[in-house]
């Protein structure tokens, strides 16, 4: 797996200017740094020269990797320039902080600061729950490479949404009025920040879309229109670095009795979206009862998923969605041993396809 990552950082430093900035940080039972943060400049051979030496070690000491990576990003950091740390691991973090939430948080702090992270998980052995929530938190993306001859495209293909790179560090900003209640946020991470519920959706593209859903709770018994509070964007200009808050805009809903004027209301776009985002949430808990050895109530979990999307509006995305929920309803009698290397990258690529549906890219 290492000779593939080698082949796709070589590819990565080609297609890097003189000016772009680099380092290489190494983890395993100790950090180190081959290549401290500086231009790559006319030094490419050298940097070849580096990456062809690096070898396997015994043990993931993943944090202070990251860590390191955070410290070497921040030390390059200009104006103008877009800094992000890219994350590779194969295997199980064992050495120092090993706690996913405490990972995540830390990448939240770095991403606050300017620095975003993406993660690719190599193979089947690594956490893919510990890089998703690295990825969330960083503002960056999470990919699975359970074959590792797809890094070097993966590599590229973020080095390209990289350097497209219109706004980063965005964030959705709700306030809401005293007699609504904030619920939840489908497949994304949010917080709250005083008044506000702060929804993270990371770096975006020039025409990139994202779509979230944030459950709201509103009290009131006379029908009729009513305020429920207000949304902002608020991004950091990768050219400027200055943070930017678009205009606030009121949200209103109107509150019915009719269940027909209720049914009425719905628009079916978002109700088809909504459904398959919240079968991919009951997907990913399945994967991870599966995981466990629990199938039976993986099943339960994709019964559920299956009833949801039965009763949403027909479109093709539904039925695509009812139909793998479906096999992979089927799967679990057949995959035998979930130890075994074909029932990892089963579950694997079952947890990334639901991933990649809740970032409704």
């Amino acid at each position: 797996k290492l000779d593939f990552v080698k082949t796709a950082a070589h590819h990565l430093v080609d297609m890097m200017g003189p000016d772009d900035l680099l380092s290489i940080v190494t983890y395993s039972q100790q950090v180190q740094i081959p290549w401290p943060s500086r231009p790559v400049g006319r030094d490419r051979e050298e940097l070849h020269r580096i990456l062809s030496g690096l070898y396997p070690g015994g043990s993931t000491f993943l944090s202070g990797g990251l860590e390191e990576g955070f410290r070497q990003a921040r030390a390059g950091k200009r104006k103008g320039t877009l800094n992000r740390v890219l994350l590779l691991s194969d295997g199980l973090a064992n050495v120092g902080v090993t706690d996913r939430g405490a990972l995540r948080e830390r990448a939240g702090d770095m991403a606050e600061k300017g620095i975003s992270v993406s993660t690719f998980g190599v193979g089947n052995d690594f956490d893919e729950e510990l890089m998703t929530r690295i990825a969330g938190g960083g503002g960056g993306n999470y990919r699975y490479l359970g074959d590792p001859e797809r890094i070097v495209a993966a590599l590229e293909s973020e080095f390209h949404t990289a350097s497209r790179t219109a706004a980063s560090e965005v964030e959705i900003i709700i306030r809401l009025k005293r007699e609504c209640r904030f619920g939840s946020v489908l497949g994304r991470d949010w917080r709250r920040d005083g008044d506000a519920y702060v929804i993270r959706l990371g770096d975006l593209s020039a025409g990139e879309r994202r779509t979230v859903f944030a459950n709201l709770n509103v009290a009131g018994d006379r029908p009729g229109l009513r305020e429920v509070g207000e949304v902002a964007l608020r991004y950091r200009d990768p050219v400027t670095s200055k943070v930017v808050t678009a205009s606030t805009q009121a949200v209103s809903l109107e509150l019915v009795r009719d269940e027909r004027s209720y049914r009425e209301g719905f628009d079916r776009s978002v109700q088809e979206k909504k459904a398959v985002a919240e079968s991919s949430v009951l997907v990913q808990e399945a994967a991870r009862l599966a995981d466990q050895g629990k199938k039976e109530e993986a099943k339960g979990m994709l019964g559920k998923a299956a009833a949801g999307l039965a009763a949403a509006p027909p479109s093709p995305a539904v039925r695509a969605e009812m139909d793998h929920a479906d096999r992979y309803k089927d799967s679990l009698d057949t995959m035998g041993d979930m130890s075994s290397e074909s029932a990892k990258g089963a579950q694997k690529a079952i947890k990334y396809r639901a991933y990649e549906t809740l970032q409704q890219r």
